[in-house]
């Protein structure tokens, strides 16, 4: 088929004033059919080798390679083209051109990952589900005129996994490079210009101001910078704007649990994952939702013999309701998997948040239990913030603003509405929508 599309794609623009050149890749393996199309790790290798390619080329994997050699279409040979690292996945390829005797055959080097700028690190793990985010940010980015987006959330919800993500899908389309700047360790807005600096390998001399660094060496760089971590330097927001001014190719993707609120900024909330709704589903069923599917992973990877059963299947929906589908607190749960069942682990969720401690030791130190997660963002509202993220945790299930003017405003000490405000844009409470005029709002269970 490969061969068939090259051949007559050749043929049928052999008079055009510009060929159209299409590049193939062939990878076999197993792929999951979900929502009428393909999924898994098969489907990414396969989109992989496929990129490393240029138009009018067509590449297989090893794999395909050892099934196809002996049984080629006439003429055609398979040309090794070496061991390759591919975009985003840790394992490295053996790839092999097709051949064709009456097709051009010469092509520039394959468009290797080691080759490409940047400094994305590989994630420990394929992420589970987000694609519809993947797909809606890398859109945004796209766009000319978007020159930052912002994910939002809660913590604990993924922000910089899908923000490398979205780096790596994106990758093609900076010609020099994506780079992540990590601003967790900072606590200083002025020392923001340092830190993007270095992360690009440029170094301070002679008195010279980073920014005036960054503006020389940006000028004219198409690059996206993914700025992780803002909201303890949101001060530091005008700094994005200015160098995002003064670099006009270059655009940002910042995680933040407050927006920057600069021009061209589009802020893109992140939710929490899917979590099953109430009934009876199979587990095959359940795991089509993203909460259920990574408490499972997490949970075969403390404990390789554990699979979700038509038993312990209402427990692992109950414990993914509870920890409202928040990624951070799931993984951590199903590390408990190693010494209980999920039922045990249930109930004693309901009892203690104690259980959501010990997180991946390479995890900064505020995810490594979920209490410090949102510690976190407690610690950056101002005192009459706190009070009144106090008072609301009394609220169960959701309330309205005249409700919580009635109960969290009696000593008239806090500024409801601009209170309220700040906890929304601090992600630590969200607005839901429930059909009825009057706003109404809710917290997290965690």
């Amino acid at each position: 088929a490969a061969v068939d599309i090259q051949r007559q794609l050749a043929a049928a623009f052999a008079d055009w004033p510009f060929p159209l050149r299409v590049r193939v890749g062939l990878h076999t393996g197993a792929a999951d059919w979900r929502d009428g199309d393909y999924y898994g790790s098969a489907v990414n290798r396969c989109a992989r080798v496929r990129g490393l390619g240029h138009g009018g080329q067509t590449l297989l994997s090893g794999a395909t390679a050892e099934l196809v050699q002996d049984d080629l279409p006439p003429g055609v040979r398979l040309v090794e083209m070496g061991t390759h690292r591919l975009k985003g996945l840790n394992r490295p390829e053996t790839v092999f051109q097709l051949w064709l005797p009456d097709l051009p055959n010469d092509f520039p080097p394959l468009l290797s990952a080691d080759a490409a700028p940047g400094n994305l690190p590989l994630p420990p793990a394929p992420i589970i589900g987000r694609r519809r985010e993947v797909g809606d940010v890398s859109g945004l980015l796209s766009q000319a005129e978007v020159r930052a987006v912002t994910l939002t959330g809660p913590g604990g919800t993924g922000k910089t996994r899908l923000a490398l993500e979205i780096g790596r899908e994106l990758s093609d389309h900076f010609p020099h490079g994506v780079y992540f700047v990590d601003l967790a360790p900072i606590t200083d807005p002025g020392l923001t210009p340092t830190t993007v600096a270095h992360t690009l390998g440029l170094r301070e001399g002679g008195g010279r101001p980073p920014f005036d660094s960054l503006r020389e060496y940006l000028a004219g760089k198409q690059m996206l910078l993914i700025l992780d971590n803002l909201e303890q330097i949101i001060a530091a927001a005008p700094f994005v704007a200015q160098l995002l001014a003064a670099a006009p190719r270059v655009k940002a993707l910042a995680t933040s649990r407050i927006p920057l609120q600069i021009r061209g900024e589009r802020e893109y909330p992140l939710d929490t994952l899917p979590v099953p709704p109430p009934g009876l589903l199979t587990p095959a069923e359940l795991l089509q939702y993203e909460a259920v599917r990574l408490f499972t992973q997490q949970a075969q990877a403390a404990r390789p013999a554990f699979e979700l059963t038509a038993d312990n299947a209402p427990a692992v929906v109950g414990i993914c309701r509870r920890l409202d589908g928040l990624p951070l607190a799931l993984e951590i749960a199903a590390a408990r998997i190693r010494i209980l069942t999920p039922a045990a682990l249930l109930s004693r969720l309901d009892q203690s948040m104690k259980l959501l401690v010990g997180g991946a030791a390479d995890l900064p130190e505020r995810q490594q239990t979920v209490r410090k997660a949102i510690d976190w963002s407690y610690t950056l509202l101002q005192p009459e913030e706190q009070t009144l993220f106090t008072r609301l945790s009394v609220f169960v299930g959701g309330f309205t603003f005249e409700s919580a003017e009635a109960v969290c405003n009696q000593d008239n000490s806090v500024d409801l509405l601009s209170g309220l405000e700040s906890l929304v844009r601090n992600s630590l409470v969200r607005q839901v929508d429930w059909g009825l005029d009057d706003p109404r709002f809710d917290m997290l269970q965690t």
